[in-house]
């Protein structure tokens, strides 16, 4: 034991000297935004043939870099049930519109509200049951109704959920902009193919957080001249092939079948 006065030993001097490791400290989870919301417009799909409050596109102009499809009406239609339904199939030999590549060996749908229905904020949802497959591209996004083509001061893309059909249980979102690209992932347990799901944003002139199912998992804060602060319309689209994807294989099934329970729009009380 050592009395008053006595001078610690070195193991004990050096104890005392060392600091206490750091404890880690976790970021605090996500919320989804304190708002009260009102539901604005919304298309629950109780009708049959392509749904009225959207606009199917044709052609080949609207899809990306290295796509494999064409769009056609034909390719969405409510189901009668109160279901949209978006499917990619292989084209016939006397239904071969021109692809890059030379007659296309798909076609898939496309349909957007632009020249119906735009909102700048809110909360935007859909309950989806996605395809899965290699080189398949389901997509729910929102583009800014008065932008530019990509690469434009004044372009904004805010994607809600897109898949690349070969990852199985994994759902990607992001924003795009000039110079920019925010946003995130999830990965969630079961197989996206299993169910339908809820995929959504809450956009507020603060931010932009990305939900599956009630749960947060990312977040976009605002930045000086964010060109989020405009309206922007809502699309539906399911590709085949292109550069992000890669093209389908022999395990790839069609038709592919992009269902669409509701989608539902919302603004702040």
């Amino acid at each position: 034991m050592r009395t008053v006065g006595e001078t610690p030993s070195g193991a004990a001097r050096n104890a005392a000297a060392t600091p206490p490791p750091a404890q880690s400290i976790e970021p605090p989870p996500l919320a989804l935004p304190k708002a009260s919301w009102k539901l604005t417009w919304s298309d629950e799909f109780n009708g049959r043939g392509t749904p009225a409050k959207w606009t199917a596109l044709s052609g080949t102009s609207w899809s990306n870099r290295k796509a494999l499809h064409y769009y056609s009406p034909a390719n969405a239609r409510q189901d009668g049930s109160g279901r949209l339904v978006i499917s990619a199939q292989r084209t016939g030999a006397a239904d071969r519109t021109t692809c890059w590549y030379g007659a296309c060996d798909y076609s898939s749908a496309r349909l957007e509200t632009s020249h119906s229905f735009d909102q700048a904020y809110g909360r935007f949802a859909a309950r989806i049951k996605l395809p899965l497959g290699k080189g398949l591209w389901p997509a729910f996004w929102l583009k800014r109704t008065d932008a530019g083509r990509s690469g434009s001061a004044t372009y904004g893309e805010i994607d809600i959920m897109e898949n690349r059909g070969h990852e199985t249980h994994l759902v990607r979102a992001y924003t795009h902009s000039k110079g920019r690209k925010g946003g995130g992932q999830i990965a969630l347990p079961e197989r996206l193919d299993a169910g339908f799901h809820v995929y959504g944003v809450d956009w507020t002139p603060q931010s932009i957080t990305w939900w599956v199912d009630g749960k947060p998992y990312a977040q976009y804060p605002r930045y000086p001249g964010w060109p989020f602060d405009k309206p922007f319309h809502v699309i539906l689209n399911l590709q085949v092939g292109g550069t992000w994807v890669g093209n389908p294989n022999s395990k790839t099934r069609f038709p592919a079948r992009m269902v669409v329970d509701w989608v539902r729009v919302y603004r702040q009380r």
